[in-house]
Protein backbone atom coordinates (compact mmCIF):
# COMPACT_ATOMS: atom_id res chain seq x y z
CA UNK A 1 0.00 0.00 0.00
CA UNK A 2 2.93 2.44 0.74
CA UNK A 3 4.78 1.15 -2.21
CA UNK A 4 1.62 2.22 -3.95
CA UNK A 5 1.24 5.29 -3.06
CA UNK A 6 4.95 5.86 -3.53
CA UNK A 7 4.70 5.38 -7.09
CA UNK A 8 2.00 7.05 -7.75
CA UNK A 9 3.34 10.44 -5.94
CA UNK A 10 6.50 10.03 -8.08
CA UNK A 11 4.24 10.05 -11.33
CA UNK A 12 2.59 13.43 -10.23
CA UNK A 13 5.34 14.79 -9.64
CA UNK A 14 6.99 14.03 -12.78
CA UNK A 15 3.87 15.31 -14.57
CA UNK A 16 3.62 18.38 -12.77
CA UNK A 17 7.79 19.34 -13.83
CA UNK A 18 6.64 18.34 -17.59
CA UNK A 19 3.74 21.07 -17.41
CA UNK A 20 5.88 23.58 -15.85
CA UNK A 21 8.66 23.54 -18.59
CA UNK A 22 5.52 24.23 -21.96
CA UNK A 23 4.60 27.37 -19.56
CA UNK A 24 7.30 29.00 -19.28
CA UNK A 25 7.99 32.60 -20.80
CA UNK A 26 9.00 33.51 -24.08
CA UNK A 27 11.60 35.68 -25.18
CA UNK A 28 10.73 39.54 -26.64
CA UNK A 29 11.93 38.71 -29.69
CA UNK A 30 9.45 35.67 -29.98
CA UNK A 31 6.44 37.85 -28.79
CA UNK A 32 6.61 40.73 -30.98
CA UNK A 33 5.25 39.86 -34.31
CA UNK A 34 7.25 41.97 -37.27
CA UNK A 35 4.94 43.75 -39.63
CA UNK A 36 4.34 42.38 -43.03
CA UNK A 37 5.90 44.19 -45.73
CA UNK A 38 3.94 47.02 -47.92
CA UNK A 39 2.38 45.77 -50.75
CA UNK A 40 2.16 48.56 -53.47
CA UNK A 41 -1.01 48.76 -55.54
CA UNK A 42 0.74 49.12 -58.87
CA UNK A 43 2.87 45.71 -60.28
CA UNK A 44 6.18 45.60 -60.10
CA UNK A 45 7.68 47.82 -62.69
CA UNK A 46 5.05 50.04 -63.34
CA UNK A 47 5.05 53.51 -62.49
CA UNK A 48 2.72 54.55 -60.43
CA UNK A 49 0.86 57.93 -60.70
CA UNK A 50 2.10 61.41 -60.18
CA UNK A 51 0.49 64.93 -60.94
CA UNK A 52 3.19 65.33 -64.18
CA UNK A 53 1.12 62.64 -65.45
CA UNK A 54 -1.91 64.10 -65.42
CA UNK A 55 -2.58 66.24 -68.21
CA UNK A 56 -2.93 69.66 -67.65
CA UNK A 57 -6.14 71.77 -68.18
CA UNK A 58 -6.61 73.18 -71.53
CA UNK A 59 -6.89 76.85 -71.21
CA UNK A 60 -10.30 78.27 -72.14
CA UNK A 61 -10.90 80.48 -75.02
CA UNK A 62 -11.53 83.56 -73.20
CA UNK A 63 -8.15 83.00 -71.38
CA UNK A 64 -6.06 82.61 -74.71
CA UNK A 65 -4.53 86.12 -76.34
CA UNK A 66 -6.31 86.57 -79.52
CA UNK A 67 -4.22 87.14 -82.49
CA UNK A 68 -3.59 90.39 -83.91
CA UNK A 69 -6.75 91.18 -86.72
CA UNK A 70 -7.37 94.01 -88.71
CA UNK A 71 -9.52 96.12 -87.64
CA UNK A 72 -13.57 96.03 -89.00
CA UNK A 73 -13.07 99.14 -91.09
CA UNK A 74 -9.56 98.05 -91.80
CA UNK A 75 -6.20 97.20 -90.66
CA UNK A 76 -4.40 98.94 -87.41
CA UNK A 77 -3.37 102.78 -88.46
CA UNK A 78 0.46 103.17 -88.36
CA UNK A 79 2.00 105.07 -85.62
CA UNK A 80 4.12 107.13 -88.35
CA UNK A 81 3.35 109.13 -91.16
CA UNK A 82 5.71 107.32 -93.77
CA UNK A 83 4.99 106.23 -97.31
CA UNK A 84 3.03 103.26 -98.23
CA UNK A 85 3.49 101.16 -101.12
CA UNK A 86 2.35 97.77 -102.79
CA UNK A 87 2.43 95.95 -106.00
CA UNK A 88 -0.79 94.82 -108.42
CA UNK A 89 -1.47 92.00 -108.74
CA UNK A 90 -3.02 90.13 -111.93
CA UNK A 91 -3.89 91.77 -115.99
CA UNK A 92 -3.21 95.50 -115.12
CA UNK A 93 -6.84 96.08 -116.59
CA UNK A 94 -8.83 98.52 -114.00
CA UNK A 95 -10.56 101.19 -114.85
CA UNK A 96 -11.31 104.41 -112.74
CA UNK A 97 -15.36 104.24 -112.60
CA UNK A 98 -15.72 106.40 -109.04
CA UNK A 99 -13.99 108.54 -106.25
CA UNK A 100 -15.47 109.46 -103.02
CA UNK A 101 -14.63 111.33 -100.19
CA UNK A 102 -15.89 111.19 -96.59
CA UNK A 103 -15.70 112.01 -92.81
CA UNK A 104 -15.90 109.19 -90.82
CA UNK A 105 -15.58 108.74 -86.76
CA UNK A 106 -11.78 108.68 -86.24
CA UNK A 107 -10.40 108.99 -89.96
CA UNK A 108 -11.37 110.41 -93.17
CA UNK A 109 -11.94 108.29 -96.26
CA UNK A 110 -10.98 108.80 -100.25
CA UNK A 111 -11.83 105.19 -102.24
CA UNK A 112 -11.00 104.81 -105.72
CA UNK A 113 -13.81 102.18 -106.98
CA UNK A 114 -12.45 100.22 -110.47
CA UNK A 115 -13.83 97.82 -112.54
CA UNK A 116 -11.72 94.74 -113.86
CA UNK A 117 -10.09 91.64 -112.33
CA UNK A 118 -7.01 93.15 -111.07
CA UNK A 119 -6.50 93.65 -107.41
CA UNK A 120 -4.71 97.33 -107.28
CA UNK A 121 -1.55 98.34 -106.05
CA UNK A 122 -0.70 101.53 -104.77
CA UNK A 123 1.96 104.66 -103.23
CA UNK A 124 0.66 106.67 -101.21
CA UNK A 125 2.91 109.57 -99.30
CA UNK A 126 2.64 112.54 -97.93
CA UNK A 127 4.34 115.89 -99.54
CA UNK A 128 3.59 119.50 -99.56
CA UNK A 129 2.28 120.36 -103.46
CA UNK A 130 0.42 118.43 -105.83
CA UNK A 131 2.86 117.13 -108.98
CA UNK A 132 1.21 115.96 -111.86
CA UNK A 133 2.63 112.55 -112.88
CA UNK A 134 4.19 113.20 -116.44
CA UNK A 135 4.05 116.62 -117.13
CA UNK A 136 5.33 117.65 -113.74
CA UNK A 137 2.85 120.61 -113.38
CA UNK A 138 2.12 121.70 -109.71
CA UNK A 139 -1.62 121.31 -108.93
CA UNK A 140 -3.62 123.68 -107.11
CA UNK A 141 -4.91 122.42 -103.62
CA UNK A 142 -6.70 122.88 -100.67
CA UNK A 143 -5.04 122.42 -97.45
CA UNK A 144 -1.76 122.31 -96.25
CA UNK A 145 -0.43 119.15 -96.82
CA UNK A 146 -1.18 116.77 -99.75
CA UNK A 147 -1.75 113.32 -99.22
CA UNK A 148 -0.52 111.81 -103.03
CA UNK A 149 -2.17 108.91 -103.69
CA UNK A 150 -1.37 106.28 -106.82
CA UNK A 151 -3.61 103.45 -107.56
CA UNK A 152 -0.96 100.78 -109.91
CA UNK A 153 -2.59 98.08 -112.42
CA UNK A 154 -4.77 100.76 -114.17
CA UNK A 155 -5.61 100.61 -118.03
CA UNK A 156 -5.64 103.42 -120.31
CA UNK A 157 -8.99 105.10 -119.46
CA UNK A 158 -11.87 103.59 -121.80
CA UNK A 159 -15.11 105.67 -122.75
CA UNK A 160 -17.40 105.20 -119.69
CA UNK A 161 -14.97 105.25 -117.20
CA UNK A 162 -14.59 108.48 -114.29
CA UNK A 163 -14.27 111.83 -116.26
CA UNK A 164 -10.81 113.63 -114.96
CA UNK A 165 -9.60 115.99 -114.15
CA UNK A 166 -12.42 115.96 -111.41
CA UNK A 167 -12.28 118.01 -107.73
CA UNK A 168 -14.07 116.43 -105.22
CA UNK A 169 -14.89 117.34 -101.18
CA UNK A 170 -14.49 118.80 -98.72
CA UNK A 171 -14.84 116.15 -95.84
CA UNK A 172 -13.53 115.97 -92.24
CA UNK A 173 -10.08 117.41 -92.20
CA UNK A 174 -9.80 116.50 -96.12
CA UNK A 175 -9.98 120.04 -97.58
CA UNK A 176 -10.24 119.30 -101.42
CA UNK A 177 -9.60 115.68 -103.48
CA UNK A 178 -8.09 116.22 -107.06
CA UNK A 179 -8.79 113.45 -109.38
CA UNK A 180 -5.70 114.40 -111.82
CA UNK A 181 -5.70 110.96 -114.09
CA UNK A 182 -4.40 108.15 -115.63
CA UNK A 183 -0.47 107.47 -116.65
CA UNK A 184 1.13 104.81 -118.06
CA UNK A 185 -0.09 102.38 -115.60
CA UNK A 186 -1.10 105.05 -112.18
CA UNK A 187 -4.31 106.70 -111.88
CA UNK A 188 -3.11 109.83 -109.71
CA UNK A 189 -5.38 111.61 -107.10
CA UNK A 190 -4.34 114.07 -104.10
CA UNK A 191 -5.67 115.10 -100.69
CA UNK A 192 -5.28 118.29 -99.51
CA UNK A 193 -5.46 117.86 -95.88
CA UNK A 194 -6.27 120.93 -92.96
CA UNK A 195 -3.09 120.73 -90.16
CA UNK A 196 0.24 118.49 -90.06
CA UNK A 197 0.93 115.40 -91.58
CA UNK A 198 -0.98 112.90 -89.73
CA UNK A 199 -0.48 108.57 -89.87
CA UNK A 200 -2.80 107.05 -92.93
CA UNK A 201 -3.82 103.40 -93.75
CA UNK A 202 -4.11 102.00 -97.29
CA UNK A 203 -6.12 98.78 -98.27
CA UNK A 204 -8.25 97.39 -101.24
CA UNK A 205 -11.52 96.19 -101.17
CA UNK A 206 -13.45 93.59 -103.49
CA UNK A 207 -16.34 92.90 -105.73
CA UNK A 208 -15.77 95.69 -106.69
CA UNK A 209 -12.18 96.68 -106.95
CA UNK A 210 -11.58 99.83 -104.41
CA UNK A 211 -8.83 101.46 -102.69
CA UNK A 212 -9.36 102.92 -99.75
CA UNK A 213 -7.33 105.44 -97.90
CA UNK A 214 -8.10 106.15 -94.80
CA UNK A 215 -6.47 109.34 -92.74
CA UNK A 216 -6.71 109.76 -89.04
CA UNK A 217 -8.03 113.00 -87.51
Amino acid sequence: MGRALGGTLAAAALLLAACGTDASPTSASDATTSPAPETSETSPGTPSASPSDSPSESPSASAESPSPAPAPDGPPFPESTDPQTAEPTGEWDLQLVDVRVGEHDGFDRVVLELSGTATPGWGVAWSDEAVADGSGDVVPLEGDHVLTISASGTAMPEPGSFEVPARLGPAGAVAEVQVNGWFEGYTQVFAGVEGDERPFRVFTLADPPRLVVDIAD
